[in-house]
């Protein structure tokens, strides 16, 4: 399309604009809808879990302490993904730097342990 001498040629067409924001739009109600897909699917599986907890807590499972197991394996999971992607130098690296810090050096009771270890008492533990 040939724009005139007269026409500012950096600025978009009005056309160009109208194209641009109804595509935008267009992305935004797709995500919408497959979001809402997503979330169906979702339900669906919470449902299931559900299920499965009232089942466990027939059978004198407590829930409460089930659920709070159940995300502590998840949090464990993540933990160890954390290292997952890491190249062999990495971690062998990370490897020496957790053996540095010892098993409990990061833990109130670790803390207090090395206090005392380097003759620092325990009153510089907590800080």
């Amino acid at each position: 399309m040939a724009k005139h001498a007269t026409e500012n040629t950096n600025s978009p067409s009005e056309d160009d604009v109208q194209a641009a924001v109804a595509n935008i739009e267009q992305c935004y109600s797709d995500l919408a809808s497959e979001r809402g897909i997503y979330m169906s699917k979702c339900k669906r599986i919470r449902e299931t879990m559900a299920g499965d907890y009232d089942k466990a807590s027939d059978q004198g499972i407590s829930k409460k302490l089930l659920k709070k197991i159940i995300k502590e394996r998840e949090l464990e999971r993540k933990i160890f993904g954390l290292s997952d992607d890491l190249e062999a130098d990495e971690r062998s690296e990370i490897e020496m730097l957790k053996e540095k810090l010892g098993e409990f050096a990061n833990t109130p009771l670790g803390k207090a342990a090395l206090a005392k270890v380097d003759g620092s008492g325990l009153a510089q533990a907590g800080a």
